[in-house]
């Protein structure tokens, strides 16, 4: 199960939040002893650190894909599809247990103790998104809060961590890690958009699983409150069910919906406030000097964007 796990083609955007912050940080201590940059090595602690980190956010995977009943991840069949929930879930324990293991090893209790709390608060968020599930009331800045929580504290923790390895001060490590929650939270707002109004096919995974579970995202947040009476029913409809309609319903409410946010300009709106969010985080990096990494970082903020 761990060979077919490591086959699935994801981004690795967080390992390579923390191996770009590293570099970031190397760069900018051996420009100031006057040294030539250097990258580093297969052996360095960040390649350590950024597959724990890939472990961690995988394993977040593994249960959220029993969570949401998903059959469909990067292309392929789910864990819990082809060998069932109770080994998917086990298969996500041992992913963390291993990721710990390897930070353990890496004998840097600051990193280790931001790692560790970051795993709680990853946890935290995924039980305060359970507990708004099917709740048409919640605001805008709850579901900031919850991403910020579930998402983007796990991709600070990579650029903080990465920096702290790679030799940044705290002032620094603060600056990377302000990129890293700034990008977090701009890529869950346009995850949470490609859910309503993307194609499944180009996607690779399971699309209108946050309609199918009783998650109102920002996109969703912004629909209940920029259209008209219809599109409110249809929500209503779904919510006040608590997913109990049958897949033909599920799919129709999730088409109309898809018009009604294309009609109001959501993923617009939605693209605009994850530009925001991505200007912030570019600007948190301007105290460090130009270097392929910096560079790696800002073309990161384009791909999430294109």
């Amino acid at each position: 199960m761990t060979r077919y796990v490591a086959r699935l083609p994801g981004k690795r955007i967080r390992p390579a939040l923390a191996l770009l912050a590293a570099g970031i940080a190397k760069t900018k201590k051996q420009t100031r002893r006057g040294q030539t940059p250097q990258a580093g090595q297969g052996s360095d602690p960040s390649v350590r650190l950024a597959a724990a980190a890939e472990m961690i956010h995988t394993a977040t995977l593994l249960h959220d894909d029993v969570i949401d009943g998903a059959s469909l991840r990067r292309g392929l069949s789910t864990l819990n599809a082809k060998w069932g929930d109770t080994l998917s879930v086990l298969s996500g324990d041992y992913l963390y247990s291993k990721a710990f293991c390897l930070l353990s090893g890496l004998e840097d209790q600051q990193v280790l103790n931001l790692m560790s709390n970051t795993a709680r608060t990853v946890c935290e968020g995924e039980v305060a998104q359970i507990q708004h599930q099917y709740d048409l009331s919640l605001s805008i800045a709850r579901y900031l809060e919850i991403i910020q929580w579930k998402t983007a504290s796990l991709m600070s923790a990579c650029t903080q961590c990465g920096a702290l390895l790679g030799g940044a001060s705290e002032s620094e490590a603060q600056g990377l890690k302000a990129f890293g929650l700034n990008f977090g939270l701009a890529f869950q707002i346009m995850d949470d958009t490609q859910d309503l109004v993307g194609e499944e096919e180009a996607a690779g995974k399971s699309l209108g699983t946050d309609l199918g579970t009783g998650q109102l995202t920002l996109p969703l947040l912004y629909l209940r409150d920029a259209s008209g009476p219809q599109a409110r029913e249809a929500l209503s409809r779904w919510f006040d069910g608590n997913g109990s309609l049958d897949a033909d319903a599920n799919r129709e409410i999730l088409s109309f919906l898809k018009e009604e946010a294309f009609r109001h300009q959501v993923p617009d709106t939605c693209r605009t406030i994850a530009q925001d969010y991505l200007k912030t985080g570019r600007l948190a990096l301007s105290v460090f000097p130009d270097s392929p990494f910096k560079e790696s970082l800002f073309s990161l903020t384009d791909y999430l964007l294109s």
